[in-house]
């Protein structure tokens, strides 16, 4: 026998043993699925291998799908004990697959997903929440966290990430209300740290906005709700409309950098306080015959927006802060309710275009081809009210690029130019957008009222309290 042989039985025999050993530990609450088994067990295992970036197909050996905060610590004590390399898995929205891996024990845990709330508001909420689920359970209750844009997206990777969302400009990033958690340490150990009034232990500020499972594996969340509005609007405005909607090229109506400032003005004025969140989306478009010109080129944007308060008060916004300033929006558009007086469901009611360009495009797609919707009612249902997707079958789903942060004296001229130039690019072809392969930009407005009245924020560790907005570059 080779020496490479004796490698891979040695290897075989260890995980062996690990899950012989691991289903004698393990509640009833928490399933093992591995590699081995037939070819339907092979498509079913496929399956639970898939994270929301398709570009990454790892298999892992074992997914351990953990019940029970117990069986997260001993699935990963024993892998260590037994030198076996561990993932952890919640939501699975990880841009660079680093919450699963080939050749590893995947924990998961995505099944521990409880929620409840205090008489005081605090929420104990478990770390397999997914938005869509856990914001209907608070709006039931008539509270709300600082959630994501993404109805799939999960908490965990979510808060200790910082948390930016439709709520920021009014509650900061989500990390700013984690008051406490239960999580597993490097070592095995398990730990409980809590804010005691202004005393924030140094593992619970690392944890807020810190890193992604960077510290533990989180079995728990603390957060701190706040009251959900009476009123709460959700709405879109376009400008430089596809017409036909599958160009290329918009139409011009208005120079992109002016829709932009109009969009930067309003976030960063402390008068604005009812648009509680926002983010601007900007296509890239094929650079086409015409020299660059930063103060004139035009793409197709749209402004996403949470407004507290009534129609006739955002109309008054509009009008103020983009008509009067040259940029009447192409299109108004209502996206629907969310507070506490809407009789919608809050949760389907989530944006998934706040950051999804191939949002719409898809549902048209799918609605027009009509695979096999009868099979899957749920998922029929969800088209056809132009809801939120499963990650699974939303395909294929958005892969980030990269992202940057804008400093608080904001882009420049230089910045500007450069970014206007990135939007404009002879790497894009014409018919990209007919074939479905989109490139834009998003911008999430950080800058408003919460850590304009609260520089440090929460004593959280978030490094980027200061800046103006987010850059997210997706194709």
């Amino acid at each position: 026998m080779n020496n490479e042989s004796t490698i891979l039985d040695s290897k075989v025999k260890i995980l062996s043993d690990y899950l012989s050993e691991l289903q004698g530990k393990i509640s009833s609450a928490t399933q093992v699925m591995v590699t081995a088994g037939d070819w339907a067990h092979q498509v079913l295992y496929n399956e639970h291998c898939q994270i929301f970036n398709r570009r990454f197909q790892e298999k892992p050996w074992a997914i351990v799908y953990c019940g029970h905060a117990k069986d997260v610590q001993i699935t990963y004590k024993l892998a260590m004990a037994m030198n076996l390399p561990v993932r952890i898995r919640a939501g699975g929205h990880d841009h660079e697959g680093e919450c699963t891996g080939t050749n590893t024990i995947l924990i998961d845990v995505s099944r521990m997903d409880t929620v409840k709330v205090n008489d005081k508001g605090l929420a104990t909420i478990g770390p397999g929440n997914i938005f869509k689920n856990l914001t209907t359970k608070l709006a039931d209750k008539d509270v709300m966290i600082a959630h994501g844009t993404c109805a799939t997206v999960g908490i965990s990777g979510f808060i200790m990430g910082g948390g930016w969302g439709p709520w920021t400009r009014k509650h900061g990033m989500c990390c700013e209300w984690l008051m406490g958690a239960d999580l597993v340490l490097g070592d095995g150990s398990t730990v409980s740290v809590d804010a005691e009034g202004a005393n924030v232990p140094d593992l619970l500020w690392a944890l807020r906005g810190g890193g992604a499972m960077s510290y533990g594996l989180v079995t728990e969340f603390r957060i701190q709700t706040f009251v959900l509005p009476p009123k709460l609007i959700r709405f879109h405005l376009n400008w430089n409309l596809y017409k036909p909607k599958d160009s290329d090229q918009p139409e011009c109506n208005h120079p992109t950098i002016k829709v932009l400032q109009a969009w930067e003005a309003a976030i960063e004025s402390d008068q604005t306080s009812q648009l509680i969140g926002t983010n601007l989306q900007i296509n890239a478009k094929p650079a086409g015959d015409q020299p660059f010109n930063k103060d004139t080129v035009c793409h197709n944007c749209r402004m996403y927006g949470y407004w507290e308060g009534d129609w006739d008060s955002l109309n008054t916004f509009i009008q103020e802060w983009f008509t009067d300033k040259g940029v009447k929006p192409d299109e108004v558009c209502d996206d629907g309710e969310g507070g506490s007086d809407s009789n919608e469901v809050y949760g389907e009611n989530l944006m998934s275009n706040w950051a999804r360009e191939s949002f719409n495009p898809i549902l048209k797609a799918r609605h027009e081809r009509g695979e096999d919707l009868l099979a899957h009612p749920e998922h029929k249902q969800l088209l056809l009210q132009g809801k939120p997707l499963p990650p699974d079958f939303d395909d294929p789903a958005p892969h980030k690029i990269t992202s940057r942060l804008v400093e608080p004296q904001g882009l420049g001229d230089d910045g500007y130019e450069a970014l206007l130039q990135s939007l404009t690019s002879d790497l894009l072809l014409d018919g990209n957008r007919k074939l479905g392969l989109m490139s834009y930009v998003t911008l999430g407005a950080i800058v408003g009222d919460y850590y304009r009245e609260n520089p440090k924020g929460g004593d959280s560790s978030f490094p980027y309290k200061q800046m103006l907005y987010t850059i997210q570059y997706q194709t």
